[in-house]
């Protein structure tokens, strides 16, 4: 479901330029549309699992002190407790296990998809909410929080088909993020009933991209190209499609900053968290720890919102995760399905003379 918004200033969207999600990979503190309680109020208490030391430290960090905004005003005794999950699936296995022996109900963690497996192996009946963004593990059994290729498609795909655009293809690098995203807009345009002409994985430095697509598509240009990759991928393809009179679509991977300043980009419209709910967490963010935050600490925030909220309702439970109204936090509006894969409202922003304009939230169902 489409819903027009209006426009904002580049620098109203500043925040946005991390686009963290190439990793193997507002609300009141009551959290995630609860009403306000007392601290510690029942429900057991859930951990956030985060790679605190090792080549992670630094995400890990910085997820940490989104997590601290949302826990603002809370005794420390209702927070979720935090353990280094460190580099290795063995050391998010022993992280989980540590959280467990100390009584936790629900662990939100870890941040990579390869040690997602370990945790869920110690886990037992005990619910795990991965920020990783690779949706496979929500068959393995987790709940998956991370921004998935599938999300950014889907919201980009609803955008097109809105507008008239009803032939369409993806072009990706090679890898995790492509294959993801090659798969996620096969199954979304059969079911949306937009014509999926081509989907190429290539390098992107590499000539003749227009060709390519002419060639892949049957001899006729499809009417849009959906780009998944961000940082140089992104300049790449964009070089490449110069000139072209194809729509340019884009996910949340996207950097902001580095995506407006790019004249190559200049009318295209990607996918984002919805800026009337992320720019003030920014702020608070700016404020307390002189840096803008990414997507990827919102995630931590939203993670403690969801476990007090829970927590306050007794509710630190798989039917707490899968409540019908679902949620809101500093990402958007998100509900978790009976199959564990997390569902967002996602906003369409669109390139703009050199700005950032708001072209509609996209609701997924």
């Amino acid at each position: 479901m489409l819903r027009a918004t209006g426009q904002m200033s580049r620098r109203q969207f500043g925040a946005l330029g991390l686009a963290a999600f190439a990793l193997p990979l507002v609300a009141g503190c009551a959290g995630a549309g609860y009403p306000a309680q007392r601290p510690g109020r029942g429900g057991g208490q859930a951990a956030l699992l985060l790679p605190l030391s090792g080549v992670n430290a630094a995400i890990g960090a910085v997820m940490a002190q989104a997590a601290s905004l949302a826990g603002l005003g809370r005794a420390a005794s209702a927070l979720p407790r935090r353990y280094d999950t460190s580099d290795t699936p063995e050391g998010a296995a022993a992280a989980a296990q540590a959280a467990l022996d100390a009584g936790a109900s629900m662990l939100f963690g870890p941040l990579r998809s390869d040690q997602t497996p370990a945790v869920l192996a110690v886990a037992g009946a005990v619910p795990v909410v991965t920020f990783s963004n690779d949706d496979r593990l929500a068959e393995a059994g987790a709940f998956v929080f991370g921004v998935t290729a599938a999300q950014s498609v889907s919201a980009m795909f609803s955008y097109a088909q809105a507008q008239g655009l009803s032939r369409v293809a993806v072009v990706a690098s090679p890898g995790p993020l492509g294959a993801a995203t090659a798969d996620a807009a096969v199954r979304i345009a059969a079911q949306g009933g937009l014509h999926l002409s081509a989907t190429l994985l290539r390098d992107p430095a590499a000539p003749g991209l227009v060709q390519a697509l002419r060639s892949a598509s049957g001899g006729v240009l499809p009417q849009a190209v959906f780009l998944p990759d961000g940082g140089s991928a992104l300049a790449g393809f964009a070089r490449g499609l110069r000139g072209s009179t194809l729509q340019i679509m884009g996910s949340v991977q996207w950097g902001l900053g580095d995506a407006a300043a790019n004249p190559d980009l200049e009318g295209a419209i990607f996918a984002a968290p919805a800026p009337d709910l992320f720019q003030p967490f920014s702020d608070r963010y700016l404020a307390a720890y002189g840096t803008e935050p990414g997507v990827v600490a919102a995630l931590g925030h939203d993670a403690v919102l969801v476990a007090l909220g829970l927590g306050d309702a007794g509710s630190l439970t798989r039917a707490g995760l899968q409540r019908a109204p679902g949620f809101t936090g500093v990402l958007g509006n998100f509900r978790f399905g009976k199959d564990r894969s997390c569902h967002r409202d996602l906003a369409v922003l669109a390139i703009q003379n050199g700005k950032i304009v708001i072209r509609a939230e996209v609701a997924e169902t």
